[in-house]
């Protein structure tokens, strides 16, 4: 009887991987990309991308998927959502750790901190409604946390349907920003999930991680207005006012809708600035370009001659990265490429 298990168990494993590679569904077929715009090297891996249909609902959530460019049956699964809340998951794989960045021309540069060089990824577009995700009944477009975790949940379920291959692979959720809500939830749901589900069913559940996570509402918006009141980018007075509402106490600030006024017109004030990155170039129309790539040239500095030129910026802020090595201007690549 145990050696009938065992050759069982090997059967399932050659019918799920031949020679080493996955042995794809019907419909996982349907999903896979054989080419793109723009990407004009070789790849290393496989990758697919289309939707997954949640459970009794009418909600279709978009993914792309891309296998580990090195032991796929072995790496680990890892799921990737932006924060927002509302914000698409293609966000995170068009500028961050997709193998991939689109420049002005719309063509496809290899991002050599692609996070699927060790890892299958599953970059996902989610609440419904955000980016290619929809429904056909628009009433499901109002989702709370509670219900954006039970739907991440089911699209894990309903992606390892897809790929069965996959299932007995570490899987981790991982997010930014607002993730610092929707994965502490996720990973709630899964745990709750795995304690009712068959052994067969459960998920390999291995861990979370989130970048600069949005815990709470002051730490995620009040401390950024400090930010920017720090940097000088806010007239005395009006922040004088600010501070007199009492909106740098949390608990006032949220009870007060003036503090909420004052965030849009502090939001309106520091412009086109990263919010995320104070000092760092910001994306600017073609005309300025050409000055801008001039003033960029001129703030390098070269120690071994015996002329060069220290700029207060590069002197004061080292960190600040010069043009060539930063792109401000990813985002609309991205929208446009996208588009």
């Amino acid at each position: 009887m145990l050696f009938y298990y065992f050759a069982l168990v090997l059967s399932l494993i050659g019918f799920l991987f031949t020679n080493g590679k996955p042995q794809y569904s019907q419909q996982a077929l349907l999903d896979q990309i054989t080419d793109l715009p723009g990407l004009n090297y070789p790849i290393k891996f496989n990758q697919f991308s289309g939707y997954l249909n949640l459970s009794n609902s009418t909600k279709h959530i978009h993914y792309w998927f891309l296998e580990a460019e090195v032991d796929v049956e072995s790496a680990p699964l890892v799921f990737w959502t932006n924060g927002g809340p509302g914000c698409s998951g293609l966000i995170g794989f068009m500028t961050e750790q997709g193998p991939w960045k689109p420049n002005s021309n719309g063509q496809l540069q290899e991002n050599i901190w692609a996070w699927n060089k060790i890892a299958n990824m599953v970059f996902l577009e989610q609440p419904t409604g955000v980016g290619f995700s929809y429904s056909d009944n628009t009433s499901e477009y109002k989702i709370g946390d509670d219900q954006a975790a039970k739907d991440n949940l089911d699209t894990i379920i309903q992606f390892l349907t897809r790929f069965p291959y996959l299932k007995s692979n570490s899987l981790y959720i991982t997010s930014e920003s607002y993730g610092g809500h929707y994965m502490p939830e996720l990973a709630l749901e899964i745990i709750n999930y795995n304690k009712k589900a068959l052994s067969s069913d459960k998920i390999n559940f291995a861990g979370m991680a989130v970048g600069n996570p949005y815990v709470d509402y002051y730490s995620g918006s009040g401390a950024q207005m400090e930010t920017y009141n720090n940097f000088n980018l806010l007239p005395k007075p009006l922040w004088d006012n600010y501070v007199e509402q009492g909106c740098t106490n949390p608990i006032i600030m949220l009870n007060n809708s003036m503090c909420s006024t004052y965030f849009l017109r502090f939001s309106k004030l520091v412009g086109n600035l990263n919010p995320y990155a104070l000092e760092f170039p910001v994306c600017i129309q073609a005309q300025q370009s050409t000055l801008s790539d001039y003033l960029f040239d001129r703030l390098k500095v070269n120690f071994d001659t015996d002329k060069y030129i220290i700029s207060p910026a590069s002197f004061l802020h080292d960190s600040v990265p010069l043009y060539d090595t930063y792109e401000p201007c990813e985002d609309n690549w991205a929208q446009e490429y996208l588009n």
